[in-house]
């Protein structure tokens, strides 16, 4: 008879320590979420300045106009649209050269180059985060900068810590930053931004509006008629009162410009705004009222 058969058993393969794959894309996905989330509070802080400086140029206070978020929101990606491509494409240009040199340089020379652009980088963020501390304490000789010492902060901080990260990597230390020091530069940054935006919405606001009162004439006139008597009285502004007794509207006022219409509000200016002198109306919006274009240069009838 055969002898036993002997089965020779094969070893189990060790159980993975981790998956470095997952574990790698649930940070991609976190410090996407987190950019995604400081972007969106970017623009809808630019949005909101935006739309406070703005009227303010024409003495409305902007809680009256009932703006939503949208509207704010949508004010803010306008208004950051250019400026947001521009960073991108300049951040997009250095990382492309910078991984260009990484394969193309033999090792020593990237090495190198590496140890020479290390100090430097450091240097230079930390000039950087230097030179904003006279703007913190006296920001008015610097009101002309708009934007750029909030932005110069946010530089220098990534600066200075690509320059630690870099340094911790070559000492032979780990290479990663602490959570707390990631932390401490993330909020750093953020601050840097919103210091950026708020000083770039003020001047961008106050030039726009600027530029919306200088383009008032050329305006499509604004003829407004209402069921009762608004009281609008402006230089340039006149009311008429309609003869026919069974009108729906019984006054009519020309000589207005439309501003805006949000949150029920209508916003109109006088034709002959002036910073100086000039008047804002904000009339609330009823099917008591109706309101009608004309080109520029109406000039209204003497009956309505």
């Amino acid at each position: 008879m055969p002898g036993p058969r002997h089965h020779r058993l094969r070893p189990r393969p060790p159980a993975p320590a981790g998956e470095p794959g997952t574990g790698r894309a649930a940070k991609v996905l976190a410090s996407v979420a987190a950019n995604v989330t400081l972007l969106t509070a970017l623009l809808y802080y630019y949005g909101l300045l935006r739309t406070q400086e703005f009227f303010a140029y024409f003495r409305v206070h902007y809680t009256l106009l009932g703006q939503t978020a949208d509207e704010i929101f949508g004010r803010g990606v306008n208004g950051l649209l250019l400026p947001i491509a521009m960073a991108a494409a300049l951040g997009f240009g250095v990382l492309g050269v910078i991984r260009t040199l990484r394969h193309r340089l033999p090792k020593t020379a990237w090495e190198r180059l590496q140890r020479v652009a290390t100090p430097i980088a450091g240097v230079t963020g930390f000039v950087l985060i230097g030179l904003t501390v006279p703007v913190v304490l006296e920001p008015g000789p610097f009101r002309w900068l708009a934007g750029l010492p909030g932005a110069g902060l946010a530089l220098g901080v990534v600066l200075l810590a690509a320059a630690w990260h870099r340094l911790g990597a070559a000492s032979g230390r780990r290479s990663r930053l602490s959570v707390a020091e990631w932390v401490s530069a993330y909020t750093l940054v953020a601050f840097g931004l919103f210091w950026a935006v708020g000083d770039y919405a003020q001047a961008t606001s106050v030039r726009s509006a600027y530029e919306t009162a200088a383009a008032l004439p050329s305006k499509p006139a604004a003829v407004l008629y209402s069921a009762q008597s608004l009281n609008l009285v402006a230089d340039g502004v006149r009311e008429d009162v309609c003869a026919q007794p069974d009108s729906a509207y019984k006054y009519r006022y020309t000589g207005l410009k439309l501003l805006l219409q949000s949150g029920g509000q209508y916003v109109f200016l006088p034709a002959s705004w002036r910073p100086s002198r000039g008047t804002a109306f904000v009339v609330p919006r009823t099917d008591k009222l109706r309101l009608d274009f004309a080109p520029a240069r109406f000039t209204p009838a003497p009956g309505c």
